[in-house]
């Protein structure tokens, strides 16, 4: 059957768009197909004045079964197809407008699909008087990049795949499911009595992505944060409530992952001051207003300056003083880390290479790279740029990693640290004894320091014998452990002579904490070594003094007399 001119003859000329809606409503009753999208492709062809061929409409199909009917006193041209090819392009439009519903790699609901019905849920509520309960869980992935950066995009893909095929297996008949994007999910549960059914759910949902789930032919094992929103108590409208469920997430995600919270007002407002922090922090990365820092680090033995370590410092003008234990976990969740980290290796190496010229040679300079930083693939060119441009000797750098590091990525941070090593750099491992300690791959990891965790040098509650704390068994394994192996022990964060005499005398090579300096400007830091320098010859003798004659309590005491 087509559609020709004997299908217009009863419909008005004299307006055009009359003339389409009235054709497209007559199609429309005849085949059962929507009039708004009948009425879409015909006047696509309508406005364009072209065969519908040439936009994408399959309207003409042949010359037998075409017509062409001029409307409007033939000022625009219609032309118009068999009502096969009429139904056939509407059914792609409908199947395009479903598509544009759904993930196209989980099949789930996109956050545009999801929005859209949670919008429908609050409105219904409110135009029956009697909105109804229902919890938003907002599902992160904890482990998934991990798996991603390790096995590739495609292993990554099918693990969201099964996991999402989990997630829609294990809720219940009514309950949506969603991808909001990356490793990000949500499940709507409506019709809820009380919010302990949207806690019995997630925590099936915790229980079931921490076991092994099957994907591209291998068991891969995460876990989930998952933050709980219930309508209308968190939020009375739709981005409330996603706000409020994802604050109630990154609640887990800094208290251990792998767990569930529901969401209340101190975690909203925490969470409001997570999205400012990441907002400034922007702002100060594209207007280069972080600064850095330098924290001396001192020989136990001799008392001098060896090295400063060059931390991040942040003075915002609105938020004021921000501590990098907030902002830097912020930095990382935002995808800042790596510019501000390669910023910071740039700006402490030039520093250094200025010193120089000022004639404060034979200083170390220890910069710290996170997990992130450091597993770029460019991250050993991106150091040896920094030497090369900044002049600094390569042996007087010292790049710090964490434990972190080594985790799902052994070999290949190994062969990062050969690298650097190969450079000249020195390498040291940060926060030591608190992640995956081992004395199996620390004799295989190219480095060239420990670096003694401030958690345990701060639990070192001494008494007059030097010995007493719960940490002090920890402590002194590290340094038995370094000195076997031939690397320099560092400690950080100590805070009393007494934490530093015990330090020294269990073999401890270098110290930095508030007992011997607080981090400052890099103007601070020239003026304090000029001033070791003036009384160099004098204390380093009566330091050099006293270690022979076994008096390393008056070594501490001379220490503490440079940084009065």
């Amino acid at each position: 059957m087509h559609l020709g001119v004997g299908s217009f003859g009863a419909l008005p000329d004299a307006v055009a768009v009359g003339a389409v809606i009235a054709a497209a409503a007559a199609v429309a009753a005849l085949w059962g197909l929507s009039g708004a999208l009948v009425a879409g492709a015909l006047a696509a062809a309508l406005v364009s004045g072209v065969p519908a061929t040439r936009v994408g409409i399959d309207l003409l199909a042949s010359d037998a079964g075409a017509a062409v009917r001029t409307l409007a006193g033939g000022a625009l041209p219609v032309f118009v197809g068999t009502v096969v090819s009429l139904r056939r392009q509407v059914r792609t439009h409908r199947d395009a407008a479903g598509r544009a519903q759904f993930d196209p790699l989980t099949g789930l609901l996109n956050r545009v699909a999801l929005e859209a019905r949670l919008g429908e849920w609050i409105a219904h509520g409110r135009d029956t008087g009697r909105p109804a309960m229902f919890a938003v869980l907002f599902v992160d992935l904890d482990r998934f990049k991990v798996i991603n950066d390790t096995y590739g995009h495609d292993v990554g893909d099918r693990l969201l795949v099964a996991i999402a095929r989990l997630l829609r297996e294990h809720v219940r008949e009514d309950d949506l499911v969603a991808r909001l994007g990356g490793d990000e999910f949500v499940v709507a549960m409506p019709g809820l009595r009380d919010r302990h059914t949207a806690g019995a759910i997630a925590s099936k949902l915790v229980s079931l992505l921490a076991a092994p789930i099957e994907a591209a032919g291998k068991s891969l094992t995460v876990s989930a944060s998952i933050g709980i929103a219930v309508f209308p108590a968190d939020g009375e409208d739709v981005a409330s409530l996603i706000t409020s469920a994802d604050a109630a997430m990154y609640a887990v995600k800094s208290g251990g992952k792998n767990s569930f919270v529901f969401s209340d007002l101190r975690l909203r407002d925490r969470q409001a001051r997570r999205l400012e922090i990441e907002q400034r922090l922007r702002v100060a990365v594209a207007d280069h207003r972080l600064q850095v820092a330098y924290q001396p680090q001192i020989d136990l033995t001799t008392g001098k300056v060896v090295a400063f370590e060059a931390l991040l410092r942040w003075d915002d003008e609105v938020l004021g003083k921000v501590s990098p234990a907030e902002f830097v976990p912020i930095a990382e969740e935002a995808g800042l880390i790596v510019p501000i980290g390669l910023w910071l290796l740039r700006e402490a190496c030039f520093q250094a290479r200025s010193w120089d010229e000022d004639g404060l040679t034979a200083i170390g300079l220890a910069v710290n790279v996170s997990t992130l930083q450091f597993r770029q693939a460019d991250f050993v060119e991106q150091v040896e740029a920094a030497l090369r441009d900044s002049a600094l000797p390569s042996e007087r750098l010292e790049v710090e990693v964490t434990e972190s590091v080594l985790i799902d990525q052994f070999d290949v941070a190994v062969q990062a640290l050969r690298r650097l090593h190969r450079l000249g750099v020195r390498t040291a491992l940060d926060d030591f004894g608190t992640g995956y300690s081992s004395l199996a791959y620390l004799q295989r990891l190219p480095i060239n320091a420990l670096k003694i965790d401030r958690s345990f040098v701060s639990c070192l509650a001494l008494t007059s014998t030097g010995r007493a704390g719960s940490t002090v068994p920890i402590v002194d394994a590290i340094a038995a452990m370094g000195r076997t192996l031939g690397k320099t022990v560092v400690a950080e964060g100590v805070e009393t002579a007494a934490q530093a005499r015990y330090l020294q005398r269990i073999g401890v090579d270098h110290a930095q904490g508030y007992h011997f300096g607080r981090a400052v400007s890099s103007i601070e830091a020239q003026r304090l070594v000029q001033l070791q320098r003036s009384k160099e010859l004098a204390d380093a003798r009566a330091a050099r003094r006293a270690v022979r004659a076994g008096g390393s309590g008056e070594t501490v005491e001379r220490i503490e007399l440079l940084f009065d």
